[in-house]
């Protein structure tokens, strides 16, 4: 498994760091040897070569430090987990007594020509700090073995935030994709009504669909638009809706210039607005209204589209699939910080409220120089 520390570096810089590295930290543990020696030395009032002392600290930790690569290199490639665990655990026993006998076998002869003094023979030597040695050669691996369950954490949760984006953008594709379905089947359906009645109003509704589908059908939507520009998409439905309507509806907008900028679910408003005219005002034997609100609410934008309609009843529930689309849109770009509401409106007809964080789209500077 590639090491994410190091994957922007080539092979030959990532190995020259952890050399750079594990003399660095076997240089610190000589110099900690070396003042625990003085102090030692100091207290039984004996005398202090500096120099020796430093030299064999040095020796000594140095010798070790050439191994600590190999140890990263077989953490790296074959980890103890509980996996494998009674077929790597061998091999890093191994690994280690080798380290060993490889640090004496470097050690020994350097120590021999810094004392001028006799050296134990080999295998007395190796024996004599076994223990000590592979306790040391532990430590770094248990140590290496922690950075490397760490990296891997961090590998796959990054990769698990990864894996949950690219799905809630494909689920978000999927209702953004689902709502031109129902939108167009619901407007040639109106159309079909008009065909014989009023066929140049009919030759109208469908020109303007036409330029509406080109608009909503492009091939990679953006998930959120500014909010003057999802009114002007809106208003193109609503010409095709006061065709069908004629006469008999009235449509008030009233968006506060504080929030035209404010970012917003692209097509949003249309299956509230197609709500307002199927279940509201379509059912009316008088002229119908729909009034479209925006405005800011301390940290959020209220969307509100009411009608005078006869109200929701029992039958309607939470919407049709428009309104329950669209607050499973909400919930996946926004999570809790959204919602989408509907009831009665005072007096008469029906009020869909949204909620949702306000966010202003900032325009850069050099744009508009």
């Amino acid at each position: 498994m590639p090491n994410p520390l190091f994957v922007w570096m080539s092979p030959r810089r990532a190995n020259l760091i952890w050399w750079i590295a594990s003399f660095a930290v076997a240089t610190a543990f000589a110099f900690l040897y070396t003042a625990q020696t003085i102090v030692r030395l100091s207290y039984w009032d004996e005398t202090i070569h500096i120099g020796r002392i430093i030299s064999l600290a040095l020796a000594d930790w140095y010798t070790c430090a050439i191994f600590f690569p190999l140890f990263v290199v077989a953490i790296r490639r074959w980890p103890l987990d509980r996996r494998n665990l009674a077929t790597r655990l061998p091999l890093h026993i191994a690994l280690t007594l080798a380290a060993v006998v490889g640090k004496y076998a470097l050690y020994l002869p350097i120590r021999a020509a810094l004392t001028d003094s006799t050296q134990p023979p080999f295998v007395q030597g190796v024996a004599m700090s076994a223990i000590s040695e592979a306790i040391a050669f532990g430590c770094v691996a248990a140590v290496l073995h922690a950075i490397e369950f760490y990296q891997r954490y961090r590998e796959r949760e990054t990769y698990s935030l990864q894996l949950q984006a690219r799905l809630s953008d494909a689920q978000l594709r999927a209702l953004r994709a689902q709502l031109n379905p129902h939108f167009l089947f619901n407007t040639l359906n109106a159309a079909t009504t008009l065909l014989h009645r009023d066929p140049d109003g009919a030759d109208a509704m469908l020109t303007r669909l036409g330029e509406l589908l080109r608009l909503t059908l492009r091939a990679d939507p953006d998930h959120e638009t500014t909010l003057s520009e999802e009114v002007a998409l809106l208003d193109r439905y609503l010409d095709i809706m006061r065709i069908r309507f004629s006469d008999r509806v009235t449509i008030e907008s009233n968006v506060h210039p504080d929030v035209s900028n404010a970012l917003v679910p692209s097509f949003i408003l249309q299956p509230i607005v197609e709500n307002a005219f199927e279940h509201g005002v379509a059912r009316l034997q008088r002229p119908g209204l729909i009034e479209i609100d925006a405005k800011p609410d301390g940290a959020a934008l209220v969307l509100a589209v009411r009608d005078n309609g006869p109200g929701p009843s029992v039958t309607d529930g939470e919407g049709g699939v428009g309104l329950a689309n669209t607050r499973r849109r909400l919930a996946e770009l926004y999570g809790d910080q959204a919602s989408l509401q509907m009831r009665a409106a005072p007096g008469t007809g029906t009020t869909v409220e949204v909620r949702l964080p306000l966010r202003v789209e900032t325009v850069p500077l050099l744009a508009s120089a």
